[in-house]
This record gives C-alpha cells, sequence and structure tokens, in this order.
C-alpha cells in the first residue's frame, strides 16, 4: 500500500469520525463550519470522490482501506450512532 494514500484515507475518516463525535477542528467556527454533521457529511463526500477518482488503479489493500473507511462513516452518520 502506497504509504501516503492510506495517511490521507485515514486522516479524513479521523476528521470525519471526529466530528460526527461533534467535534470542530480548531478554527472551524470562525470559517463558517461550525456543524460537526455538515463536516463529518463533506468528509464522507470527499473521500467517496476519492474512491469513484482512483477505482481500477488502486491495490487490493487500498481498495479495502478506502472501502472499510466509508461503510463505517456512512453507517455511523445513518444512524447517529459511534461505533
Amino acid at each position: 500500500m502506497n504509504q501516503h494514500f492510506g495517511s490521507l484515507v485515514l486522516g479524513l475518516a479521523a476528521q470525519a469520525s471526529a466530528a460526527l463525535d461533534g467535534q470542530l477542528p480548531p478554527g472551524a467556527a470562525p470559517t463558517g463550519a461550525n456543524d460537526p454533521r455538515k463536516l463529518a457529511q463533506a468528509l464522507i463526500d470527499t473521500i467517496t470522490v476519492l474512491e469513484e477518482k482512483t477505482r481500477g488503479n488502486l491495490e487490493t489493500d487500498e481498495a479495502r482501506l478506502i472501502d472499510q473507511a466509508l461503510t463505517s462513516l456512512r453507517i455511523r452518520f445513518a444512524t447517529g450512532k459511534p461505533t
């Protein structure tokens, strides 16, 4: 697995997870990003675009990582519960 790709996916997923927990990154509120669920949705959408644009070009473990991250985040977003 490309180390940078894995770090990118995990970093975006961690930010989305924190937003689903109600946390905003420092400095987010002054920029208008004051709704954690909207931020989480935007990050999930970003990972989705990354998945779509890289489809067919990922190693098996990279594809699995992005799929697992999206599945977990989507379930949390839909149920409103942490996993």
